[in-house]
């Protein structure tokens, strides 16, 4: 144990440097390929400079040979993902889904636990652009087999393929939709049925986080796991450089993990973090996008797994709620919020708000008062 909280106490000073912020933001001078490159191998250096020496106490993550498992897995991971992206770029799009597919089953999953619980019964929400009507459940939930034609390419979308995208907070979900006006934004709440089964797509400053919150014998190992995929969240969570560009590099390995976790039974989805989102001007506020690809596919109507495993309030959105309980006439309904709610949001630059207070607060409010049901009832 004192070996254990020796190396935390030597690796964590390392873990807040600026080679761990993430999302990535790319030059404009210099093109997607050496882009990531460049981030990859200014990563693998930084770690062989300053963190194997103090990993390498680590025996059980050595290998027999004493090669020293974490940066051999680290490296592997880097050269995947590059020839994965080389191979995408030359037009052969099978030969890079199988390195990627190869790559993570050799490096993470046979070995390496990558997927992280949630427990039943989170909370999630989702939200859809008004378009002049009133909106049913099965308008929030994902889009019907039949209209997969409808179905574009985003950072963890592929053309034509159904799945359910949601966020912790409504204020994330208004973020992924850019400059939208807040009321012209549906909003429905989702719960999950079951523990569910996610790769994560952290921030370092919520897994130190995270594990502040969890036995010391098992800290180090979240921090090693960290070190070992972050070549892979490096790859995923890049800004796009040309956001009306027809083709987007950036969303190359999101696309390939998306197509790898649907075809894999034990994982779920995805939870990644918002390229949209600033996440300095978030205090205790969860701000993370979830993805769970279609499992079951039909010719018509949703995913029968989707359906067993999410549940959902009728969609509701901020006029709706402010013409039911008018303020002036129901302050305490519509609006709460409590100074004693640890959650605080910077809207205005130097201004922090009680979530709770904001608009995104008095809808999720609304909603956790709501009956949650099947999307077929």
């Amino acid at each position: 144990m004192d070996k254990i909280l020796r190396i935390i106490k030597n690796v964590t000073p390392y873990l807040v440097n600026d080679y761990f912020m993430t999302p990535l933001s790319q030059e404009k001078d210099i093109d997607f390929v050496d882009s990531l490159n460049g981030f990859l191998d200014n990563y693998v250096e930084f770690y062989k400079n300053n963190l194997i020496s103090l990993v390498d106490e680590k025996v059980p993550y050595r290998g027999t040979d004493r090669t020293n498992i974490v940066i051999d897995k680290i490296e592997k991971l880097t050269t995947s993902i590059k020839k994965t992206v080389d191979f995408y770029y030359q037009g052969k799009i099978l030969e890079a889904t199988n390195i990627f597919n190869k790559g993570l089953d050799k490096i993470f999953f046979k070995d390496i636990s990558l997927t992280s619980d949630i427990p039943e019964s989170t909370n999630f929400y989702r939200a859809r652009i008004d378009n002049s009507k009133l909106f049913s459940k099965s308008d929030l939930f994902h889009i019907k087999f039949e209209l997969r034609h409808i179905v574009s390419t985003n950072r963890f979308s592929i053309p034509g393929f159904p799945a359910l995208y949601l966020g912790d907070t409504t204020y994330v979900c208004w973020k992924e939709y850019g400059i939208q006006k807040l009321r012209d934004l549906w909003f429905a709440r989702f719960t999950n049925t079951r523990n569910l089964k996610v790769i994560k797509i952290q921030r370092i400053e919520d897994l130190l986080t995270e594990i502040n919150s969890i036995a010391v014998d098992w800290q180090l190992s979240y921090i090693l796991r960290y070190l070992i995929t972050f070549p892979l969240i490096i790859a995923c969570s890049i800004k796009v450089k040309h956001p009306s560009g027809n083709f987007k590099p950036e969303y190359i390995i999101p696309q390939l993990l998306l197509q790898y976790v649907s075809k894999n039974k034990d994982i779920d989805g995805i939870k990644f973090l918002s390229t949209k989102v600033d996440y300095s001007k978030l205090f205790n506020v969860e701000a993370y996008n979830y993805v769970f690809p279609v499992k079951s596919i039909q010719k018509n109507g949703f995913c029968s797994e989707l359906e067993k495993i999410f549940h959902l309030t009728n969609p509701t959105s901020l006029e709706l709620e402010e013409i039911i309980y008018n303020p002036t006439t129901h302050p305490m309904i519509f609006g709460g919020g409590s100074s004693s709610d640890t959650r605080q949001i910077e809207m205005i630059e130097g201004l922090k708000s009680y979530y709770s207070k904001t608009s995104f607060g008095k809808i999720e409010g609304c909603l956790l008062s709501r009956e949650i049901c099947d999307v077929q009832n």
